[in-house]
């Protein structure tokens, strides 16, 4: 019964791909078992303490099962990857938080911490764009920043180095963008910055992540509060 439901389920797939015929959906692979692992450095900025935290680390995540959402006309294929953390190489992987994949029609949906984002756009395209942050609840005042981005694709088929690895063949996504002012010019006016991007590679996945957002307000401690996050893929199937 197990074989059977394995060829079941790799038929399923098969037919998919080749009712799609959109081989650009090869740059997030949804396979079971597929997984990567990352280098991560994170920086994090204290306003009240006027510090500075940088924190090294390591993920990985890992497709891990499948379910099939019947809440619509389509009843699609969804998947789970769970993501392991551990704070150095060597060290036991331990649970950390779930994503869910949801692949449409034209769009690979990313729902994770309760937030759904349209992370990719079908088929591939040079420069196009579109809203990936539309869902993202704007009544909630510690997400406003994350509303109306732009995601646009850039360099694709270009190759790309992490500082880990060399990838032949990706795609960039630049999410977003943004920045007022800069303290180390100004001290005395307000400055925030937001810098989202991601890099995937064909038959891998997310090779590369960098996640910047702090702000600055001058008549407070004058010292930058936030984060930000470099996560540079060091292995994968």
């Amino acid at each position: 019964m197990l074989v059977a439901a394995c060829v079941a389920l790799l038929s399923s797939c098969r037919k998919k791909n080749e009712e799609t015929g959109d081989i650009t959906r090869n740059y997030f692979p949804l396979t079971f078992g597929k997984y990567v692992t990352y280098d991560v450095d994170s920086i994090y900025y204290d306003e009240n303490l006027c510090t500075q935290y940088r924190i090294k680390s390591q993920l990985k995540y890992v497709v891990t099962d499948t379910f099939t959402d019947r809440s619509n006309f389509y009843n699609r294929l969804n998947y789970i990857v769970d993501i392991f953390a551990r704070p150095y190489e060597g060290a036991p992987w331990i649970p950390h938080s779930v994503i869910l994949l949801n692949p449409t029609g034209n769009s690979l949906n990313w729902s994770q911490d309760g937030v759904r984002y349209v992370k990719m756009m079908f088929p591939i395209t040079e420069g196009i764009k579109w809203k990936g942050n539309v869902y993202v609840p704007a009544t909630d005042p510690t997400m406003t920043y994350l509303t109306n981005w732009d995601y646009q694709y850039m360099n694709y088929q270009k190759s790309y180095n992490t500082a880990k690895l060399n990838f032949d063949n990706t795609v960039t996504v630049l999410e977003n963008d943004e920045s007022v002012n800069y303290p180390g010019v100004d001290t005395g006016v307000a400055a925030y910055r937001t810098y989202s991007k991601a890099v995937y590679a064909y038959n891998v996945g997310l090779v590369y992540r960098e996640f910047t957002h702090w702000t600055y307000r001058a008549y407070n401690s004058q010292c930058l509060n936030g984060v930000s996050v470099v996560m540079r893929a060091i292995d994968h199937n």
